[in-house]
């Protein structure tokens, strides 16, 4: 018996994927994500061969991954142990949140800022680093930053440490087990302090279910209106950024006005305008410190 051809096989997976719930676009994009990491090959590849015979266990394979995505709604990333970010790969455990395309605003905004300073040496606190994407794709944006990046999980530090190795910045980059920045010294000895906080409300209705389901719940939810980090975060930077430096931090929908009363409050931060992201939602807050 011939054997099916790929497109084929590729056309029943998405239509599983479909059948369990997920959208069209959606279930394409998975699809198309679990069949190149069994193969091996990239998209070009992939098109190129879609009418060939499909290789002897290949549908079987991605079966087994479809199967997990569709029942037990298992993200992508944590079935292929890999997510894309900034350009670069980064290893990706179900210990870390999976890194989002608007994150790298945040990578954007903090080069800008390192930029603007001129600084022959820099020093960047990346708070909550998970994979350590932010830290690393900074990192090699910029060779002459040195970047402390923290988390309080240990199990967190372990990927962003195989990340950090994979991308060769092991040398600029310091890896620190804390709670936000309790163990930076005082003394405004940093340049920018960055972080993608957990800033879901704790009773928040709007969280896809493979997120809720899958992803670690500290790097997502952060109290009732979802800013008990970010609050946390605008005090404890102000005693370790130099003045004029920054403070930035990604948000979700809605958050800005609530942020932008409260570090005027502070008192000791000048606000920025903030980055948008494609849907037009205020997703980075930009708090300078002010002398």
């Amino acid at each position: 018996m011939a054997a099916a051809a790929l497109h084929d096989v590729l056309s029943a997976a998405v239509r599983r994927l479909r059948a369990a719930g997920i959208d069209p676009a959606g279930a394409a994009a998975d699809v198309d994500v679990l069949a190149r990491h069994v193969l091996g090959w990239d998209r070009a590849h992939l098109l190129a061969h879609r009418l060939d015979a499909a290789p002897a266990g290949f549908a079987a394979a991605l079966d087994a991954l479809v199967d997990r995505r569709a029942h037990d709604l298992v993200p992508v990333a944590y079935l292929t142990g890999t997510r894309e970010f900034y350009g670069l790969d980064f290893a990706v455990t179900p210990d870390v949140l999976i890194p989002r395309p608007e994150t790298e605003l945040l990578v954007d905004a903090a080069v800008a800022c390192l930029d603007a300073a001129r600084a022959d040496a820099a020093r960047v606190v990346d708070v909550g680093t998970g994979t350590g994407c932010i830290a690393v794709a900074i990192a090699l944006s910029r060779p002459h930053v040195r970047v402390v990046a923290i988390d309080r999980s240990r199990a967190a530090l372990g990927v962003a440490r195989g990340n950090v190795r994979r991308h060769g910045v092991g040398r600029r980059v310091e890896l620190v087990a804390a709670d936000l920045l309790s163990a930076v010294a005082s003394g405004g000895l940093v340049d920018v302090v960055v972080s993608n906080p957990p800033y879901v409300p704790d009773e928040s209705a709007d969280v896809a279910p493979d997120v809720r389901r899958h992803e670690p719940p500290q790097a997502l939810y952060a109290g009732r209106d979802g800013l008990d980090v970010v609050r946390r975060l605008i005090a404890e930077a102000g005693r370790v950024l130099r003045p004029g430096t920054s403070l930035l931090m990604e948000l979700g929908a809605g958050q800005a006005d609530a942020v932008i009363e409260h570090a005027l409050d502070a008192d000791a931060w000048t606000v920025e305008p903030f980055r948008l992201d494609l849907q037009g939602i205020p997703r980075v807050a930009l708090l300078q410190r002010r002398a």
